[in-house]
């Protein structure tokens, strides 16, 4: 009451000159009965009009009314401002961790820049040093191809000697040396035939494995397709199950509070509020809060007080239930 006559002095100054008025009457006590006498004179009369103070009353509780409507205005609308302030904070916290990530990210691939151009220098350096050593290397062979190359005519005048002294063992042994050789040729042939057969066979057996395994292959397939449509249409299932769960309870929920309601005295038909619902499993009513209101204080605490008069309230036993943990909805007596 104070906050409304601090907020509204001039509401409060016009109520107590009309109160100063009636009892400036009363104090006076004007005979209203008597017939006044009408005096000669030239000044001009100036018809006075009675207060009435029922009036008056009902004017200053108008007034106080306005005022309650504005201040309850007020409220919600600081309400609604600090949810945007929170709201908006929440956005710069998340703003900023995601900056943070970025910042981090950017961190890690310099590092791992940094680590690739030293392992490629190290590589280059790796690269040069066995360059080195393979000029040295080649420079080795070619000395020693050299002192091959003296020793290979030193062998050869040494190998031709000995070809001219063996010539006539050899024309002796070439004979037997063809029929074995005859021989050989005989057996390979034969070897590569069998070997030609085994690898055929080879190949016919693989062709077949290959046959078997792709069609083992489309099986899985056909069957992981299958096991997926099944898997779909069983989730498809659950939600709409779900989904009429869902709509059953909070019917139920809204109907339950509906029936604990009791219509305030002077309230009349079309009030309507939404309400925020906070519940703990089975049903037990945490909290309770109009988060749009009617425009009537009594009709918003009533609804308020039918939410904890149907506690508990009916909600799924099941994981269902993490859906009505927090709830919002329109209460409509109507």
């Amino acid at each position: 009451m104070f906050q409304i006559l601090k907020r509204n002095p001039m509401a409060v100054l016009i109520a107590v000159s009309m109160h100063a008025v009636i009892i400036l009457f009363m104090v006076v006590g004007v005979d209203w009965l008597k017939q006044p006498e009408q005096p000669k004179s030239n000044v001009e009369v100036v018809q006075a009009r009675i207060i009435d103070q029922t009036k008056v009353l009902e004017e200053v509780k108008r007034l106080q009314e306005v005022d309650k409507k504005k201040e309850q205005q007020k409220i919600a609308k600081e309400r609604e401002e600090q949810k945007r302030l929170q709201e908006l904070k929440k956005r710069q916290q998340n703003e900023k961790k995601r900056l943070a990530e970025l910042e981090k990210k950017r961190k890690a691939e310099q590092k791992k820049a940094a680590e690739a151009e030293a392992k490629r220098k190290a590589e280059e350096k790796k690269r040069k040093v066995a360059e080195a050593k393979r000029k040295e290397e080649q420079k080795r062979a070619a000395a020693a191809e050299a002192k091959r190359k003296a020793e290979e005519k030193k062998r050869k005048e040494a190998e031709a000697k000995r070809i001219a002294t063996e010539k006539k063992r050899k024309a002796a042994e070439e004979k037997k040396r063809k029929e074995a050789e005859a021989k050989r040729i005989a057996e390979e042939k034969k070897r590569k035939a069998a070997e030609a057969k085994r690898i055929a066979e080879e190949k016919k057996r693989r062709i077949a494995e290959q046959k078997r395994k792709a069609a083992e292959a489309k099986k899985r397939a056909e069957e992981e397709a299958r096991k997926a449509r099944e898997a779909e249409l069983q989730a498809a299932i659950e939600a709409e199950r779900n989904a009429r769960e869902t709509d059953r309870f909070s019917t139920l929920i809204e109907q339950k509070v509906t029936n604990s309601w009791v219509r305030p005295a002077g309230i009349g038909d079309g009030l309507k509020c939404t309400l925020r619902v906070r519940l703990a499993p089975g049903g037990v009513v945490l909290a309770a809060n109009v988060v749009k209101s009617s425009g009537s204080g009594a009709f918003d605490r009533s609804a308020t007080a039918a939410v904890y008069k149907a506690d508990p309230l009916p909600v799924p036993k099941d994981g269902l239930f993490e859906r009505f943990r927090d709830i919002t909805f329109e209460f409509d007596p109507n």
